[in-house]
């Protein structure tokens, strides 16, 4: 399922916190994102992510807690997998996500 406009605006806004909040340009701003949220849950992550060079965690207690600010702050409510399923369709486009039933509305 492709990501909502919606989803996209969401995950740019939680992308600008980040960089905002640790400095970072865009891509190391995905970077983080992607090893908070996913952590092994995507494919790609289980599969392709150490042939990438993409370390499985290794976050700081620092970058966690901008992320999760970043997070709560543009999603409010959200559970982790709901966090999940929205920023999971945006930056690993073209893999499968299931939809959590009780997924919040935006």
């Amino acid at each position: 399922m492709e990501p909502t406009e919606q989803e996209k605006r969401d995950v740019a806004e939680i992308l600008s916190r980040i960089e905002s909040a640790l400095a970072l340009d865009q891509q190391a701003a995905r970077t983080l994102l992607h090893r908070f949220v996913c952590r092994g849950k995507c494919e790609w992550y289980r599969t392709k992510s150490k042939q990438a060079g993409f370390c499985k965690g290794g976050l700081t207690e620092e970058q966690n807690a901008a992320i999760a600010k970043a997070i709560a702050a543009v999603l409010p409510g959200f559970r982790p997998e709901h966090v999940w399923y929205v920023v999971h369709g945006v930056l690993c486009p073209g893999h499968p996500r299931a939809k959590p039933p009780d997924m919040p509305e935006r």
